[in-house]
């Protein structure tokens, strides 16, 4: 049996996913609203997104994913391709003890779009429209996929990770920051 190249698969955040995402809500209060800057960098196909989650021990595992949608409550929901995977068991171990995720999605590196999205999952669907929809997309590129299921997660945080910004905001925090830069010597 023939492995499909993984190109395809970078397809599955176009946007008619991510338009019918936008009708669903399966919370009722709202969470934070992501930037409509940074939720198209998400759904982008073309942009790098990392998912950050942490096993038992409070290690990072790092993986790339791209069947990223922001939901019309604001959560965001993405489909997990395997079900005994690191990513899968992490999950849900994030899941059971509350603990933090994050996303990095990468737009145009040259001009420093880079941000990271803190969040805390708060379901995995294996039933309902959004899995249907996630699973049916997926199916047209892999049919032989069994996946896990569709995490939801509850943004809490978004950080811009360009190196000025980042760099302002440590200015700002430390009281002795241009102090301490010019101890240290210029560079020439």
């Amino acid at each position: 049996m023939a492995v499909p190249a993984p190109g395809p698969l970078y397809g599955l955040a176009k946007a008619p996913l991510g338009v019918i995402l936008e009708e669903i809500s399966l919370r009722e209060e709202k969470t934070m609203e992501i930037p409509a800057n940074i939720k198209k960098m998400l759904e982008d196909p073309k942009n790098v997104k990392t998912l950050t989650t942490v096993n038992t021990d409070g290690n990072p595992y790092s993986v790339p994913v791209n069947s990223v949608s922001v939901m019309a409550d604001g959560n965001i929901a993405f489909m997990e391709l395997l079900d005994t995977c690191q990513t899968q068991r992490n999950m849900l171990n994030c899941l059971w003890f509350k603990k933090t995720v994050s996303i990095l999605v990468v737009g145009d590196w040259g001009k420093g779009e880079v941000f990271q999205i803190k969040g805390t999952p708060y379901k995995l669907l294996t039933q309902g429209p959004i899995w249907d929809q996630y699973l049916g997309m997926i199916w047209k590129i892999i049919p032989q996929a069994d996946p896990a299921g569709v995490w939801l997660i509850t943004p809490e945080e978004v950080r811009d990770q360009n190196y000025f910004v980042r760099r302002k905001g440590e200015e700002e925090r430390r009281a002795n920051w241009t102090r301490w830069m010019t101890w240290k010597g210029v560079r020439g």
